[in-house]
């Protein structure tokens, strides 16, 4: 073959404005793809991450290779940690506890209340008014109750004007309430004609100061009605009941109430009228059937026995 023709022919070609714009193009796209290869085949970065082998990995030969790498994945996907979140967890209860630990204050009320509440157990009630008095005397959380017991205790012992100040001095409202019911309560047992006028008078403070309190003002209503029958002040009394029937369906004195309005109708005096005493004796009786009325307020035998009575005088 004669190189030297062919050489000078391909020289004369190169030239030839086709062929070299043909070469360019060829030259251009041998490069873009050169180009693009370099791109393409770049790792990504998961993949480049995983292609690394760890230094757990070399140590240990049980793992999988990068050959599997589709195992790997769900190795490490499946693999449990404990939470970073843990240990926080673990170190704020620590700390919680700790801090519980430090607010824990003995409170200095407590042991007098206590000991009170032990003395009154036996019946002897000064040395009890002197636990509780030594209890609210030194300010602590169980203070509020040692000025309860000891408003009722002094309320006993005649000593209306310290029980009286014991009220003012309650701070929590339902507490003050409660005081002064007992109160009322103590001064009612006193018994006396003196003694019943007070109680009726810290009765009336506590229905009229305090109207709507669904424990605390039917049993007062209910206290201030028996203590006028007892008086024979009847039509107060039924003024007294009727407030707790109209008012308080719920409480526990709702059908006592009625009991004691079968009373007062039977009672001498000028509205008496046995048919309406019938008709509340009997409405009581109806109230409590299948009931077990708390000691105090359980006139089933006495009900019966005046449904008999009033039955046959009728």
């Amino acid at each position: 073959m004669n190189f030297g023709f062919l050489k000078s022919h391909l020289y004369s070609k190169f030239w030839d404005p086709i062929f070299f714009a043909f070469t360019l193009l060829f030259i251009s796209l041998v490069s873009g793809v050169h180009a693009e290869s370099k791109e393409i085949f770049l790792p990504f970065p998961e993949t480049w991450n995983e292609s690394i082998p760890k230094e757990s990995d070399k140590l240990d030969p049980s793992k999988p290779t990068n050959g599997d790498m589709k195992d790997t994945k769900v190795e490490t996907l499946t693999v449990s940690e404990p939470p970073p979140k843990t240990d926080l967890n673990l170190t704020s209860s620590k700390t919680d506890s700790k801090k519980k630990k430090k607010k824990e204050v003995i409170d200095p009320s407590k042991a007098s209340y206590q000991k009170g509440k032990a003395y009154l157990s036996r019946d002897q009630k000064k040395s009890a008014e002197q636990e509780f008095a030594d209890s609210y005397g030194k300010e602590g959380e169980v203070a509020k109750f040692s000025r309860v017991e000891n408003t009722n205790l002094f309320g006993l012992d005649g000593k209306e004007k310290e029980s009286s100040g014991l009220v003012e001095k309650q701070e929590d409202p339902d507490l003050k309430i409660k005081s002064q019911f007992e109160l009322a309560r103590s001064l009612d047992r006193i018994g006396n004609p003196e003694s019943e006028e007070k109680a009726y008078k810290e009765y009336l403070k506590l229905v009229t100061e305090f109207p709507k309190h669904p424990e605390l003002t039917p049993r007062a209503n209910y206290a201030m009605a028996v203590l006028l029958i007892r008086k024979k002040e009847y039509r107060s009394a039924a003024h007294q009941l009727v407030q707790v029937i109209k008012n308080f369906k719920e409480s526990e004195e709702f059908l006592p109430a009625h009991y004691y309005l079968g009373k007062i109708y039977e009672s001498s005096w000028d509205e008496r009228d046995l048919e309406r005493s019938l008709k509340y004796y009997q409405l009581y009786l109806n109230g409590v059937e299948g009931k077990n009325p708390k000691p105090g307020y359980d006139f089933r035998k006495e009900t019966r026995e005046r449904l008999r009575v009033l039955g046959s005088a009728i």
